[in-house]
């Protein structure tokens, strides 16, 4: 295969287009970024597990103006948006670096968590001493376990009703066929 090699006449310069050059820009808008989004983005990094968290979507006030000086507002839960806007908040007012307002923020939640950890155990256990039984998964394998333990449990008691029946059909049999021989 013989490569053409094709030359402009003397004089004329060769005007280099790339198809990259000749398509329109699209008209992108500009991306927003707000001071709080690298905080959330640091945050969920260090903590993946809280996006997994249930979280009530609803604003219990419908406003959106709440006071940030504190992580915790009353019995709400705390999620980790909460944690990046009281981070905000302590950056902001109390003038404290990045850092710093993470860990103290961060030292707040643990102890929040580790408390709530503390009464769903108390709880549990008062549930259990008054006789309530937990709710295990649907498939779990002590789940599958304990059903089949009753399955075979309930097996049994069946078969072993079955045999008295029987016993007692053929004792009563055996009850009136010899008082009809005595008469």
């Amino acid at each position: 295969a013989t490569r053409i090699k094709r030359s402009l006449p003397k004089g004329c310069v060769s005007i280099g287009h790339s198809k990259r050059q000749l398509r329109t820009r699209s008209t992108r808008p500009p991306k927003i970024e707000f001071p709080e989004d690298k905080l959330r983005r640091e945050f969920y990094k260090n903590h993946p597990f809280e996006l997994s968290r249930p979280r009530i979507v609803m604003e219990p006030t419908g406003r959106t103006n709440e006071d940030w000086s504190r992580l915790t507002k009353g019995a709400g839960q705390v999620t980790g948006e909460d944690v990046v806007r009281h981070q905000h908040y302590l950056m902001q007012s109390k003038g404290m670096g990045e850092q710093e307002a993470y860990a103290q923020v961060t030292n707040e939640l643990y102890k929040i968590r580790a408390r709530e950890e503390m009464e769903a155990k108390i709880a549990q256990q008062e549930a259990r001493a008054y006789g309530a039984r937990m709710l295990e998964k649907p498939f779990s394998t002590r789940m599958v376990v304990l059903e089949k333990r009753q399955l075979q449990a309930s097996t049994k008691a069946f078969a072993l009703r079955q045999e008295e029946q029987r016993l007692r059909t053929a004792t009563t049999e055996k009850m009136f066929a010899a008082a009809g021989e005595t008469a």
